[in-house]
């Protein structure tokens, strides 16, 4: 028995490491009949390499909740580094090196909906000039947890600066607030007194945005007209409408180009809404992730 507080090492030799590709198939498919259709196994032969893993790692890895399977906690946390496992091993035996020209990758970007507004369409152009059998997969979430990663199987995390992070984050662009109406009555002298004054649209959400925290902290009670749950919802209730809301620059220089809209930052010193590429830490391929950073960044400049 180990008794010096460290787990004991596994002797390779007495496992079969062909259970780690049916752990990966069962992990993402979260079904036999799915993982055995995706391998060409047969059902009693998935069930049965499923017997084994359970074996193999003292948990029951796949259960079933009513109508359909579920993963434990435990083999949710495999996740990821055993997709990193597999593609590290297929480098080895001589996988191809990735080449946006022919790959038919997926490419799977977790962002909000205004990050996507931003993005969206630089990105998709930038495809289909560089790669284009690559398909683009696109979550919009609030899950900053590692499921983001290993569930969601998101490549990169594209996270506002406000938000905290376990993993290492590089900046993709800046970004900052700015105050909106719908009418011209609005100026960097008088914004103070229209934030006061006018009805505002605003974000309905658990945690107050930090600008109406700021406002709050500042003595300033406004007027809530509207509420919306989606950010990008924001400048369509006030638009040509005497009110007032709160938006990232980026969105708002975008949108004023062809609506009734007008902006002006935001008169008190606050963090920004710069955003950060926070990177699936189980992300074995240099070449992919080089490449992915690379047509982010273009994107953000504009696909230039």
């Amino acid at each position: 028995m180990d008794t010096s507080g460290r787990r004991s090492t596994v002797n390779l030799a007495t496992v079969d490491l062909n259970l780690l590709v049916s752990l990966h198939a069962l992990l993402e498919e979260r079904s036999v009949t799915g993982a055995a259709e995706r391998l060409g196994l047969s059902q009693p032969a998935m069930s049965h390499a499923l017997r084994r893993i359970r074996k193999l790692f003292d948990d029951q890895i796949l259960v079933r909740e009513g109508n359909r399977s579920i993963l434990t906690p435990r083999a949710k946390g495999l996740l990821g580094p055993l997709r990193d496992v597999l593609s590290r091993t297929s480098g080895l035996l001589g996988g191809e090196i990735f080449d946006p020209r022919h790959s038919q990758r997926t490419v799977t970007v977790a962002m909000s909906t205004s990050v996507a507004y931003i993005l969206g369409g630089p990105l998709t152009r930038l495809l289909e000039e560089q790669a284009p059998g690559v398909r683009l997969r696109v979550i919009t979430t609030a899950d900053m947890s590692d499921a983001v990663f290993t569930e969601g199987q998101a490549d990169v995390l594209l996270l506002a600066e406000g938000y905290a992070s376990s993993h290492s984050r590089e900046r993709l662009f800046d970004d900052d607030w700015v105050v909106v109406s719908g009418t011209p009555g609005l100026s960097a002298d008088n914004v103070v007194d229209r934030l006061w004054t006018w009805p505002h649209v605003v974000l309905d959400a658990d945690r107050i945005p930090r600008p109406y925290e700021m406002l709050r902290h500042r003595g300033i009670e406004v007027d809530i007209d509207v509420r919306v749950n989606d950010w990008l919802l924001v400048p369509q209730f006030v638009e040509g409408m005497r009110r007032v809301g709160l938006h990232r620059r980026r969105i708002m220089e975008r949108m004023a180009r062809h609506r009734e809209l007008y902006f002006v930052p935001f008169p008190f010193d606050l963090l920004g809404l710069s955003v950060d590429m926070v990177w699936n830490p189980w992300l074995a391929d240099d070449a992919y992730r080089g490449w992915l950073r690379d047509l982010l960044v273009q994107a953000a400049s504009g696909g230039e």
